[in-house]
């Protein structure tokens, strides 16, 4: 067994995003790079019976997220959960599995050559359990809060109608992460539980940019990504710099935005914002003004 690093609470290492969560683990086991712990991620969960479809797209998006140099967070689940893991692997990426037992007691047994393979390749694995505790159904639950407590937000592949990926969608909820889906086959019991959740506000997506719009910290985390190669941001265009600059303090109207701009008229601002809106870069609210979109 190798080397399991026991990070408690209160742990400067102990990432502070999991702290925040309602009843975050007082504990983690962790063995491999525990700096991935403070990387902003993304989780990518699903269905453990996942279709020929949910392969595709899960390995798409996975490798996609590689190439922004997003961390996946997932289960280590057969299904959905081992895709993802394993294409994050191949594509040279970071994952981070979270288990629902102990590190004595890999589960699912088939599994155990993945647990290694992340290990090896700088991933990370933890789980809140002791090395010698089983893994059991109701843990399962309870680690998925610890998925999605680590991630910035959630992508679901595929779900079952009252699975255990809706329950994981709900704890992201209410932890103030983004919840997004792939829009599911209607002909499929796996596509009822996606299309339900986009139903109830889960944020429907079809491609990285789709992604990539909610989470606009990831950009300014890592530096530059294939994304820039693909759409334009407000850092690369000198005209959009100004109205973010004044954006940065509160939301504003388009009448004091065009007051507090420079040699811009009302049609030009207003040319500028909808732009700006259409690329996700800022938001209208009703009431409000324009204000930086925060994902």
């Amino acid at each position: 067994m190798r080397e399991i690093q026991e990070i408690s609470i209160n742990d400067e290492v102990f990432p502070e995003k999991l702290r925040k969560i309602k009843n975050p683990p007082t504990k983690l086991y962790a063995i491999g790079n525990v700096e991935l712990l403070d990387k902003p991620s993304l989780a990518i969960v699903g269905t453990r019976h996942i279709t020929e479809y949910g392969i595709k797209n899960c390995e798409n998006f996975a490798q996609k997220m590689v190439e922004e140099n997003i961390p996946v967070v997932s289960g280590m689940a057969i299904g959905t959960d081992s895709v993802a893991h394993r294409t994050v692997l191949q594509y040279g990426g970071e994952t981070i599995a979270v288990l629902g037992g102990g590190f004595e007691r890999i589960f699912p047994k088939e599994n155990l050559g993945l647990f290694e393979n992340i290990i090896e390749r700088n991933g990370l694995v933890v789980t809140e359990y002791p090395p010698q505790v089983s893994a059991k159904s109701e843990q399962f639950l309870e680690r998925n809060r610890i998925v999605s407590g680590l991630s910035e937000g959630v992508l679901i592949i595929e779900a079952a109608y009252r699975s255990g990926t809706s329950v994981t969608a709900k704890l992201a909820y209410k932890q103030g992460k983004v919840v997004m889906a792939l829009p599911g086959r209607l002909d499929d019991p796996y596509g009822v539980g996606v299309n339900k959740l986009i139903q109830e506000g889960a944020k429907l997506v079809t491609n990285i940019e789709d992604v990539m719009q909610h989470f606009p910290q990831f950009m300014y985390h890592f530096g530059k990504t294939s994304q820039e190669k693909q759409m334009t941001f407000w850092d690369e265009k000198e005209e959009y710099q100004e109205i973010m600059k004044i954006l940065q303090k509160q939301a504003l109207s388009i009448e004091e935005i065009v007051q507090k701009t420079k040699q811009k008229n009302l049609r030009e601002t207003l040319n500028l914002l909808i732009n700006m809106e259409l690329e996700g870069i800022i938001t209208q609210e009703i009431g409000v003004g324009y204000k930086i979109q925060k994902g």
